[in-house]
């Protein structure tokens, strides 16, 4: 299983109350360490070295395709205005194969986090889920959005083992 944070240098993801790229590297890091705890074979892949999207792009697709099994890449949205409302979690597929995992990971995350649950949604626009087979994109919540951050932070360590055990029985 390869597992990655989007992005590549804190600020160059979504800002708002949390920084995207410091959220996903924590989210990955727990992930990955509660699936070792449990025997599970992950590759951690973070971005530190691109200057670009296009770099970042290129960086993370190549890094997966080394690897097998399941691409789980991390990110976090945000809307264009901040808001008090809650907006929730989505996860992201573009091969209908991963249309089930992706619904049953964002319910996770959304029952373990207490966040509003957006579903599972069909991208064929974006180049990581297009690239590589048998991969999901988790938008964890809204880093601009009060109430998803509250619910983020309380519930972090539920969310990262919801994820866990998603993926631990894929």
């Amino acid at each position: 299983m390869n597992i990655s944070a989007g992005h590549w240098h804190v600020g160059t993801g979504a800002v708002g109350l949390i920084d995207e790229v410091t959220e996903a590297r924590r989210v990955v890091r727990q992930v990955a360490n509660l699936l070792q705890q449990q025997g599970v074979n992950v590759r951690v892949i973070f971005d530190n070295a691109s200057k670009n999207q296009r770099q970042n792009l290129n960086y993370l697709i190549g890094a997966h395709q080394k690897g097998k099994g399941l691409h789980i890449s991390v990110h976090f949205n945000a809307v264009g205005k901040a808001t008090k409302n809650a907006l929730g979690t989505e996860v992201l597929y573009a091969k209908p194969t991963m249309q089930k995992l992706a619904a049953t990971m964002s319910a996770a995350i959304s029952t373990a986090g207490g966040l509003r649950n957006r579903g599972a949604k069909r991208r064929t626009d974006l180049a990581f889920l297009n690239t590589l087979p048998n991969a999901i994109l988790m938008e964890v919540c809204f880093v601009n959005s009060q109430e998803d951050v509250a619910c983020y932070k309380r519930h972090f360590e539920a969310i990262c083992v919801a994820i866990a055990t998603v993926l631990s029985v894929k």
